[in-house]
């Protein structure tokens, strides 16, 4: 491996995980603020002096989000594994 195709390669994975984290913080950043703006409108009716709630409606929706999430994240870690290469693939190459 020449030197160009090693800094190619390191400036390319450098690259990839700059833009992985963002994404990452990015969608972490979506789910936090959804579950702030829920929090935050239960806390508005309890002001305006509406029924009080108890913790559970707040739990439940703080799971259900969190639930969603983790659904998302496992349908888009299924549409990246089809895309892996196998080992039956590796070995044919050689």
């Amino acid at each position: 491996m020449s030197l160009v195709e090693t800094v190619m390669s390191v400036a390319s994975a450098l690259g990839g995980g700059f833009v992985g984290g963002w994404l990452v913080a990015f969608r972490l950043g979506g789910w936090r603020q959804r579950v702030e703006d829920s929090i935050r409108a239960i806390e508005a009716r309890l002001a305006r002096g509406d029924t009080a709630l108890d913790a559970m409606p707040v739990l439940g929706t703080r799971v259900e989000l969190i639930l969603e999430e983790l659904r998302t994240i496992r349908g888009e870690m299924r549409h990246d594994r089809k895309q892996f290469v196998t080992h039956e693939e590796c070995a044919g190459g050689t």
